[in-house]
């Protein structure tokens, strides 16, 4: 019994782990890695455009792949053949590295500066509020005068 689990097992293992399900998910990374020949300016990538050229693209892959070329050695074929223009996503070296750095970069920068102004502004509007003042005290030279200006004109 016990023997018998243990090859049901290893059947399921297999069957979920196979060597053919491993070829399918790098074809499909490969298509969403390059951008199809023909759709350069639309930016489709060989998985989604479904035009002719998409169609020979697929084959080649596939017929790369069954030759035994990895995922790099094929996109790096297509990046030798078409530029770097091919590539869906720019790579993670040189000067490409900043379209991956700097949106994360600019996001903190741009939360930083809202906060600083936000706290800012608070602050200036709780300095800026209107205090009560004191009512002042009139000494009686200061009431005469008033009083006395106030007989010119009445």
């Amino acid at each position: 019994m016990r023997c018998i689990r243990q090859v049901m097992v290893l059947v399921v293992i297999l069957i979920f782990f196979s060597p053919g399900q491993a070829k399918a998910a790098l074809y499909d990374e490969i298509q969403e890695s390059l951008i199809c020949p023909a759709c350069l300016d639309d930016r489709m990538t060989v998985a989604a455009c479904q035009d002719g050229t998409a169609e020979k693209a697929r084959q080649d892959i596939q017929k790369r792949l069954s030759s035994g070329q990895t995922k790099d050695e094929i996109i790096q074929a297509y990046v030798a053949e078409y530029g770097e223009v091919i590539l869906a996503f720019p790579q993670k070296s040189g000067f490409n590295l900043v379209a991956w750095v700097l949106p994360p970069v600019a996001l903190l920068g741009g939360t930083f500066l809202v906060y600083y102004a936000v706290n800012n502004w608070v602050k200036n509007s709780q300095k800026r509020k209107p205090r009560k003042k004191k009512q002042q005290v009139l000494d009686s030279v200061d009431e005469d005068r008033i009083h006395e200006e106030m007989l010119k004109y009445l």
